[in-house]
């Protein structure tokens, strides 16, 4: 369970070998809390996003995935001996690093295409939806434009450089999907999984000199 929100249940008792490794999970911990105050992430984000192929998105509509829950609970040996209390994959740089002004510069660089953002969870149970105008801040959205689901009425938000047309889509709409998830890493590193439709590329990113570089 990520530190900030660890919950220890009635009984709870870790063992010699978890307190041990907590020990040194709070050094790796530091490290990268350390060092992320030395990186721009929002730079990462932007070249992210440049670093996208054109030629891998072919239709007309992006859906950009943001996975808005993810139950992290690491255990070593026995669940009830041991509960890992540092998040060391994503503490400092996630999709929460991701604003809709981050979007509206992809949908700068993909001129020509409606990106369409959503929500998957995740954990114990899973949803996927839009960002629907009566569930979200107007204000968040307010560079976006409405569209329609056809099937139910529903309203949500969209984002075209080049069109402002009432757009409406249903269950079948074909679209390209992509979505990302990321390990922070020691030394300054981000480790960047990257899902297109089907397909998965991983890069790692080194920040040095003010910027970010792939370095494998």
């Amino acid at each position: 369970m990520r530190r900030d929100t660890m919950i220890y249940y009635s009984g709870y008792s870790p063992s010699k070998e978890c307190i041990e490794q907590n020990k040194k999970d709070k050094v790796v911990y530091n490290k990268l809390k350390r060092e992320a105050s030395e990186m721009d992430f929002n730079s990462l984000t932007r070249t992210l996003i440049d670093d996208l192929d054109e030629r891998q998105f072919t239709r007309k509509y992006i859906n950009f995935r943001f996975n808005i829950f993810n139950l992290v609970c690491d255990v070593i040996g026995d669940y009830s001996t041991c509960i890992r209390e540092y998040n060391l994959k994503d503490p400092f740089y996630n999709l929460q690093n991701w604003t809709t002004d981050d979007l509206i510069y992809l949908g700068k660089k993909f001129k020509n295409k409606f990106i369409i953002p959503s929500s998957i969870g995740g954990g114990f149970g899973s949803y996927e939806g839009y960002y629907y105008t009566d569930e979200e801040d107007p204000e968040k959205f307010k560079k976006f434009s409405k569209g329609r689901v056809k099937e139910t009425g529903a309203e949500f938000y969209y984002y075209s450089k080049n069109s402002k047309d009432s757009l409406e889509i249903s269950g079948n709409t074909g679209m390209d999907y992509i979505q990302f998830s990321f390990y922070n890493l020691p030394d300054h590193q981000v480790k960047v999984y990257q899902y297109i439709n089907s397909k998965k590329t991983v890069k790692t990113y080194e920040y040095k000199y003010d910027k970010w570089e792939i370095i494998e």
